[in-house]
């Protein structure tokens, strides 16, 4: 059974910042090492990429969507709406182009995180 992720992150408290507030707890951290947000039953762990490679690292705003990578983390909300409504106050955007689909008794909908990323959001109904 999968118990989490490991995300490696240019800036460790803009994506901290970004993935709390789409509803995962602060759970630990250790200043400017890592961060783990998450709930009981699964974790994704945030660390601080060394700075002799995030220095090498250019995040543009809006950042370039890393859509060539072959895993998509996946994220439950209780409202896509809401959760939706809050990404441009944490650096996050909806994937340009991207609409909303039903799988598995779920409304999803992939965005951005503030480097790049592509997650997904999936709410029941």
């Amino acid at each position: 059974m999968l118990k989490g992720a490991v995300l490696y992150a240019k800036s460790l408290e803009c994506l901290t910042k970004f993935y709390t507030a789409l509803g995962g707890q602060l759970i630990e951290s250790s200043d400017g090492e890592f961060a783990i947000v998450g709930h009981k039953e699964a974790e994704l762990i945030i660390l601080q990429t060394p700075e002799e490679i995030a220095s090498q690292i250019v995040i543009e705003r809006p950042p370039i969507v890393r859509s060539t990578t072959p895993i998509k983390p996946i994220f439950q909300v209780s409202s896509l709406p809401s959760a939706l409504n809050t990404l441009s106050d944490c650096g996050g955007a909806t994937l340009p182009g991207a609409n909303q689909w039903m799988f598995r008794q779920h409304l999803v909908q992939d965005i951005v995180d503030p480097e790049g990323n592509v997650v997904q959001l999936w709410q029941q109904v």
